[in-house]
């Protein structure tokens, strides 16, 4: 993961994590600290209508971690 430019890099290293993580009893942790991360940042983009593009990709996020969680 350390060697992909991510355009996001406040919240993608969290959320991919969680999607890689293949271990379930670490699956769970990893999958609320990405939710939380990505909820926290969509948060911040609330107010604003200049990072249309990212808010796409926390909502998309957002939606793979539930199917992930719910597995």
């Amino acid at each position: 993961m350390s060697d992909t430019t991510q355009k996001y890099p406040l919240w993608q290293n969290h959320y991919l994590q969680a999607m890689a993580e293949t271990r379930p009893e670490l699956l769970k942790s990893k999958i609320s600290a990405a939710e939380q991360v990505v909820s926290s940042r969509l948060r911040q983009l609330a107010s604003t209508t200049d990072d249309y593009e990212e808010q796409i990709a926390l909502a998309a996020a957002l939606k793979s971690l539930k199917v992930l969680k719910e597995r």
